[in-house]
């Protein structure tokens, strides 16, 4: 993966978007329940599996080349203000980072909230990369975060 700056995106992105108050909250709510109910990797395939339904009632149109892609995804991240997507490519792989993702509510459950959102994009990224033609047994999985805080997701046959 390239070495990027990704703050000036995000703090782009922001200065762009107003939260709606409430909603945040109400996720927060879901996200603590869902993990506290069941065991953490339960929690997690469940939240994935509920990215890839939201994935599902929100299909990408077809996407010939990675840009349009990228910018497909983002169309649809905006509706919901969730943030950016840069896809990055190499021979082997495809990252895609996840820039300005939704903040906790007032802070609260900081770590649950970013293990819930990436559980969740990894269901919604895995399912629409699927859709446009790549195989189910291609993974796409969180592999880390950058040090301005973006997620990186990597799909890469062999993970």
């Amino acid at each position: 993966m390239q070495e990027q700056n990704y703050t000036q995106v995000a703090q782009e992105y922001y200065r762009q978007r107003h939260t709606t108050p409430g909603w945040q909250s109400l996720v927060q709510v879901l996200f603590s329940g869902i993990l506290a109910s069941a065991d953490d990797e339960d929690g997690r395939r469940f939240l994935t599996l509920m990215g890839g339904n939201l994935a599902r009632q929100h299909a990408l149109p077809a996407s010939a080349t990675l840009g349009e892609l990228e910018d497909n995804i983002n169309h649809i991240l905006s509706r919901f203000d969730w943030g950016v997507v840069k896809i990055e490519a190499t021979q082997q792989q495809l990252a895609l980072v996840h820039i300005a993702w939704p903040v906790s509510p007032q802070g609260e459950d900081d770590e649950l909230w970013r293990i819930a959102l990436i559980s969740l994009f990894e269901g919604l990224y895995a399912q629409w990369l699927q859709a446009q033609g790549g195989q189910p047994y291609v993974p796409l999985r969180w592999q880390e975060s950058t040090p301005e805080g973006a997620f990186v997701f990597r799909y890469q046959n062999g993970l």
